[in-house]
């Protein structure tokens, strides 16, 4: 008996994940965050993940090593793990703060004009509120709630997620790129991309210190989340408190 499409149909029981279905968070240094704030108001900061329109799950690789056996390749799976620079491209207000907001994080981190004002001491402690910020990427259901996650007993999992959650530690922006102007262009609105490097990125949250309890989905009204959009623009604090898990 031959096979027809409903096995996929039948397989696919979830339609698919979808690539629009996500959303971007990234908790800034203190320290650049206490300096926008006073500068643009508190909303810059909440804001950002709004206007966060393409992101990518990172990918994962591992190195390996091989040895030649009697004319044959050996392959030894590696202990090293690289991880790639993430990258996010984001819609361009007319009041620039976003921009701005990226900009001044690499100012602060390598001053243009100090030839002496770079940041140091990356190693100390206060290093988290200078110059590091933390990511996030989650990958939403099509009713932007949690997965329905079964564990190995065949129930709900305690700590239901998104389809995908990915948490990066100790990010900071190496590139945000230029905005190519023109007069020609004229039915469009600006876009610029912002490059990032991390030390690594994690799917179990407790590493980073944060609850393992899914995130509250800004797009979707919540109880526990947002209304609308000026709901979830609150303070960093209790930003923090409603949305991060």
């Amino acid at each position: 008996m031959g096979i027809n499409v409903t096995a996929l149909r039948n397989k696919l029981v979830g339609g698919g994940a979808r690539p629009s279905l996500f959303y971007c968070k990234i908790d800034f240094p203190t320290e650049i965050a206490s300096l926008l704030n006073g500068k643009f108001g508190e909303s810059v900061i909440t804001d950002a993940a709004f206007f966060m329109k393409a992101a990518s799950i990172p990918e994962s690789t591992l190195g390996e090593i091989t040895k030649s056996f009697l004319g044959r390749d050996f392959k030894v799976p590696s202990i090293d793990r690289t991880f790639a620079p993430w990258t996010v491209t984001i819609i361009n207000d007319e009041d620039y703060k976003i921009r701005h907001l990226f900009e001044a994080w690499i100012e602060y981190i390598s001053p243009g004009a100090a030839i002496f004002g770079a940041q140091s001491g990356f190693g100390a402690t206060s290093a988290p509120a200078h110059v590091y910020g933390q990511m996030q990427v989650h990958q939403l259901r099509k009713d932007g709630g949690e997965s329905t996650t079964i564990d190995e007993n065949g129930l709900k999992a305690t700590n239901p997620s998104y389809l995908g959650s990915y948490y990066f530690k100790d990010a900071f922006p190496t590139s945000v790129s230029e905005i190519s102007l023109s007069w020609d262009d004229k039915d469009t609105i600006e876009e610029f991309t912002v490059t990032f490097a991390y030390q690594y990125w994690i799917k179990n949250t407790a590493a980073l210190g944060v609850n393992s309890s899914p995130n509250v989905n800004p797009f979707t009204p919540s109880t526990q989340g947002v209304e609308n959009a000026d709901r979830w623009a609150v303070t960093p604090a209790s930003f923090l408190q409603a949305d991060v898990r």
